[in-house]
């Protein structure tokens, strides 16, 4: 059996896996970015992970016939090259595809890591058997992919669907602002540190037992399983202005169905029956009913996932891989 290896490029942790047999990693090796060793420390520890999860599956770097990587920044898909990353230093203008090529001398592409993600959950996860999948991953930042008919679509080559940079109204001031900064998992801890601060009165200021930096989106969800006001409300915000984008989405785009991944995903019902009422109230109304909104299924391995099936892919052996 051929396989190839799915590697993430992310801004706290790097993760390299084996596959895909039936659909599935065989192994798969993770292991925190050292930031102060910037690009370099990153590239240092990629063939190492790769040696490891090529151990634990028991295959030999014999077998590789493709690599596939999601780099957490934009990339030139046409290049080869991961342009700039916003948490660590020196990616501008890497030539990562060359760089990978080097490494293991198979056919190589790189990605986007949320667009990678949402062709792994178009493929094998929430959204399969669908043809045209919006996804969004809402994390540290929001990032998005567009997926139709099992292919990513990359715009001019630089990506698409960069969702978490479009513009909403900023909850406080209605001034606009993208929506990485309001919805995110650090926007949303970001707000409610910045209220408890100001003395709003709040059971947050009990949960992060006074220390306000401790404050993260999922102690603000907590809060909100408390029917904390100050909780409910930044909740409530955050659902309006993720219905906003997503509606505006479903306008522009018309998809099948959105996945929703990341760690906000994660909270309760709450979250999700507000988020789901309000696309409700804000859909264009000929297409309500056509879509649905759900949670991702691959959990934190798609990045790899999506990189194993991209280097089957380039390798011309996506269709011959499932036994």
């Amino acid at each position: 059996m051929s396989i190839s290896i799915g590697i993430e490029i992310g801004g706290t942790k790097i993760q390299a896996g084996v596959g895909l047999r039936n659909d599935r990693l065989l192994a798969r090796a993770r292991t925190q970015v050292n930031v102060e060793k910037g690009a370099q420390g990153i590239l240092e520890a990629i063939p190492v992970l790769v040696d490891e999860a090529l151990r634990e599956s028991g295959r030999s770097l014999e077998e590789i016939v493709g690599v596939g990587v999601g780099f957490g920044g934009p990339v030139d898909t046409k290049r080869g090259v991961a342009l700039v990353s916003h948490q660590i230093d020196g990616w501008d203008q890497f030539p990562l595809l060359d760089w990978l090529q080097e490494q293991w001398s198979v056919p190589a592409a790189i990605q986007n890591d949320a667009s990678l993600a949402g062709y792994a959950e178009a493929l094998l996860g929430a959204g399969k058997g669908r043809r045209r999948i919006f996804y969004m991953t809402i994390g540290s930042g929001i990032g998005g992919g567009w997926i139709v008919d099992g292919k990513i679509e990359e715009g001019q080559g630089l990506g698409a669907a960069e969702i978490g940079h479009t513009w909403i109204p900023e909850p406080d001031t209605g001034e606009p602002q993208k929506l990485e900064w309001i919805c995110s998992g650090w926007g949303i801890g970001n707000r409610a540190r910045e209220a408890v601060e100001e003395g709003e009165a709040s059971i947050l200021t009990e949960l992060c037992d006074r220390d306000s930096s401790r404050i993260d989106a999922k102690m603000v969800y907590a809060a909100v399983e408390r029917d904390d006001l100050l909780a409910c409300t930044i909740l409530d915000e955050t659902c309006t202005a993720l219905a906003l984008a997503i509606c505006n989405a479903v306008s522009l785009l018309h998809p099948e169905r959105v996945v929703i991944g990341g760690g906000v995903s994660l909270m309760g019902p709450l979250f999700w029956d507000n988020l789901q009422e309000k696309i409700q109230r804000y859909v264009f109304q000929p297409f309500a009913g056509t879509f649905d909104v759900v949670p991702a299924s691959l959990g934190e391995d798609v990045v790899v996932v999506g990189g194993a099936l991209l280097g089957l892919e380039i390798a011309g052996l996506r269709e011959k891989n499932n036994s």
